[in-house]
């Protein structure tokens, strides 16, 4: 190898290191800034808990106030009714007397009205808030938890790749290629949130103050029904954010296994494609490999089956997994449109990061596939004495 190459090479793998640091600093930046919008979102939340407590008492003791003095601004109206009827039988200082008790009563009941309209709106305007801050609070915590996902994953499968792109030049289009397949991940999971989770918090946000104003026009039965609509839409979004977590990286992986986690994964593409019969064999002893490895056969599983149900139209895929003495041995056949293979499609990158995880990983995939007779795709991945937990 001449110096120049040498030197190509070492920088090659320099700019990658940094964007890789860089990408690391800017989430782990990211993760920080989130985690303390949360923490400042949960002590004004603790803080506007403490003061609708002391509103609420407050407000208690001017509706008695309020309710009192209405009692008597009634029994003073009937004490003006009965001077009215039988005038002649009091003095003059009996009528006015009963006047300015009537009057005073009545001021000191407006006066204690106009409060208690005051104190009800701080009420409802501190409970809006408190939905509004437990909403950030719990938004935050979901986030930091992915982002703590994406991190981990770029500190593992990222800097596993810049490992493999310095033994090899040739590496660097694939390096890069998956740094730019990160972004492109970011964004859709940005979009994903901002038009799953995020809209539906903010529709349940707006539907509060409906079920209020159907709770005071037709009763609290009637609240009751239009409560549960946003209960249900909050479930929807959480199913919603746990879906994009497992789309990062399923938490089962490292603490079940392979197999447990394609099994899970498989019961989820029976919900999404119950057209698609769904049928896994895992054959031989299974072994627990590095965190890497079992990531990278997982995503090879989950690409293919993925591809199969949403481009082929299948009735039947097949999955086997099978555990040999030195090779792990993928196999995935569906019965659906399949396509030719000598032509050459622009996009198809379904079927290049297939074949790019299984070079990283030293290993062979072999795709079989025709117009209407279906794609068959077999991946032996060998497996060094360092690869298996003890």
């Amino acid at each position: 190898m001449s110096a120049g190459n040498v030197n190509a090479k070492s920088l090659d793998e320099k700019h990658l290191d940094k964007i890789i640091n860089s990408m690391i600093e800017n989430v782990s930046d990211s993760k920080s800034q989130i985690f303390d919008i949360g923490e400042e979102s949960r002590k004004e939340y603790d803080a506007l808990t403490k003061e609708l407590h002391l509103v609420k008492q407050e407000l208690t003791g001017i509706i008695e106030r309020s309710d009192k003095l209405e009692l008597e601004a009634r029994m003073s109206r009937g004490r003006l009714a009965e001077i009215s009827r039988a005038f002649d039988r009091y003095g003059e200082k009996d009528i006015r007397t009963a006047y300015e008790q009537a009057n005073q009563i009545q001021n000191d009941l407006s006066l204690v009205r106009q409060t208690e309209k005051q104190m009800k709106a701080r009420r409802n305007e501190l409970e809006r808030r408190l939905v509004q801050l437990n909403s950030t609070i719990k938004k935050a915590e979901n986030l930091v938890g992915q982002v703590t996902v994406v991190l981990h994953y770029l500190t593992s499968d990222l800097m596993q790749i810049g490992e493999v792109v310095a033994t090899a030049r040739e590496q660097r289009a694939l390096g890069l290629k998956i740094i730019e397949a990160q972004e492109e991940e970011r964004k859709r999971l940005s979009r994903e949130i901002h038009d799953g989770p995020a809209q539906t918090l903010a529709q349940v946000l707006i539907g509060l103050d409906v079920v209020e104003r159907v709770g005071k026009r037709e009763g609290d039965e009637a609240a009751r029904r239009e409560l549960q609509k946003y209960r249900v839409m909050v479930q929807d979004a959480l199913a919603e954010v746990r879906r994009i977590i497992y789309d990062l990286r399923p938490m089962s992986l490292d603490d079940l296994g392979l197999v447990p986690t394609l099994q899970k994964y498989f019961h989820r593409v029976d919900s999404d494609f119950p057209s698609i019969n769904i049928g896994f064999k895992n054959l031989g002893a299974e072994k627990r490999l590095q965190s890497r490895i079992e990531a990278a056969l997982f995503r090879l599983v989950q690409e293919a089956v993925q591809n199969a149900c949403v481009h082929a139209n299948p009735s039947n895929v097949r999955i086997r997994l099978e555990f040999r003495k030195d090779e792990v041995i993928i196999l995935v056949k569906d019965d659906g449109a399949g396509f030719d293979q000598s032509v050459k499609k622009e996009g198809s990158y379904g079927l290049i990061g297939m074949k790019e995880r299984a070079d990283l990983l030293n290993g062979e995939l072999t795709i079989n596939s025709s117009p209407e007779h279906g794609t068959t795709i077999l991946a032996a991945i060998p497996i060094q004495p360092g690869d298996v937990l003890d």
